[in-house]
């Protein structure tokens, strides 16, 4: 008997040793993923620097065009007005109050410019289940849908835009085949488009082939799977219960309204940039901008993207712009500028709603 328990303790401090091991094994990978991703910033950051000057940034940066930067932070509040809607629509009108949801949306748009590979998204997760004391798979499930709804829209326009660019400035206008273009987002359309109509017959495939795997071998034991079987099985539930309600319709439509006042208002930002320099309207296709910045879009969901996306985002734009006919130096100058203005006004709102949701005085009201 005393062999036995003997052994079980042994066992146990194994286990222990392993989980410790285990877990300073992944601190280290993370800590070498931080310094690899931080450091690829920093060296593009250098590297795109080469050719033009920190005050021609500075420069572009005080001497933009009021107006046209006024108007672009104002379509950006409006738009975080529809992309909160939108999420409430979701969530349930009755469930949460659309300020709170509001203020929610700031806080999510904020963590995600600045944390790497749009991590950040988990900020909205984190606030609705901690603070405003939803359940997990709420938070999952909404936030789940809001991408796939976003991705289907952006490859439409992907295709919509190098159409217009493609009649408007002839064959030769892209560096790269306009048809390769088309064909990829089209593909990727497809595919988004896909994962919402089926995104809960998905999530039971996978939940099917995780309770064979727990019948099976011994992976069923561990709290871990067990953990995730249960919240996918929860996650599925809500997605169930949100297509039940038909608000599908009314989220698409303001999903279309939310991205298109994005890119309406890079656009102005950019044209605040540019202007100065002798770019006015006449000079800048809508089309032709949106396709730069949405290439610099797409580099934030890259694990390459470094700490608020400086070297990447400004690289990603910089090659598309270049790519649209546009000079190199000029490329990065408005990549830096552009990038820097629109990343301060939304971590200046984050920043706000963090302190209001923060004041004690600041009540929340339990709908939920």
């Amino acid at each position: 008997m005393e062999d036995k328990i003997n052994i079980e303790i042994k066992n146990k401090d194994k286990s222990k040793s392993k989980s410790k091991s285990n877990s300073k094994k992944s601190l280290i990978l993370k800590i070498i993923n931080i310094i690899v991703v931080v450091g690829f910033g920093i060296f593009l950051v250098i590297f795109l620097l080469r050719g033009i000057k920190l005050t021609d940034i500075k420069n572009a940066i005080v001497n933009c065009y009021k107006p046209s930067l006024i108007s672009a932070f104002i379509i950006i509040l409006v738009s975080d007005i529809f992309r909160a809607y939108r999420k409430q629509l979701l969530v349930g009108l009755d469930k949460i109050r659309f300020f709170d949801m509001f203020l929610i949306a700031l806080i999510r748009n904020a963590f995600t410019m600045v944390l790497p590979a749009r991590t950040g998204e988990i900020s909205y997760i984190y606030v609705l289940t901690r603070k405003f004391k939803f359940p997990v798979e709420i938070g999952i499930s909404t936030l789940a849908l809001v991408m796939v709804f976003d991705l289907a829209i952006v490859f439409s326009l992907i295709v919509i835009g190098v159409i217009i660019v493609w009649i408007t400035f002839g064959f030769g206008s892209l560096a790269i085949s306009s048809w390769q273009i088309i064909l990829i987002a089209a593909i990727l359309l497809i595919i988004s488009l896909l994962l919402l109509f089926y995104l809960s017959a998905i999530i039971k495939l996978f939940i099917i082939a995780i309770n064979k795997l727990m019948l099976k071998t011994k992976i069923g034991r561990s709290k871990v799977i067990q953990y995730i079987y249960k919240k996918l099985q929860d996650i599925n539930i809500s997605i169930e219960e949100i297509k039940k309600r038909k608000v599908y319709g009314k989220v698409y439509v303001y999903s279309v309204i939310c991205r298109v006042l994005k890119f309406v208002a890079y656009y102005m930002v950019i044209h605040a940039v540019l202007k100065p320099m002798g770019y006015g309207f006449p000079s800048l296709n809508f089309w032709v901008i949106f396709l730069a910045t949405v290439v610099a879009e797409i580099s934030a969901v890259l694990p390459t993207h470094a700490l608020a996306g400086f070297g990447t985002y400004e690289g990603a734009f910089a090659l598309a712009f270049v790519a649209l006919g546009f000079p190199l130096a000029l490329s990065k100058i408005v990549g830096f500028s552009y990038h820097i203005l629109t990343l301060s006004f939304s971590v200046t709102l984050g920043l706000l709603s963090i302190i209001i949701i923060s004041l004690p005085f600041y009540k929340i009201k339990k709908i939920y």
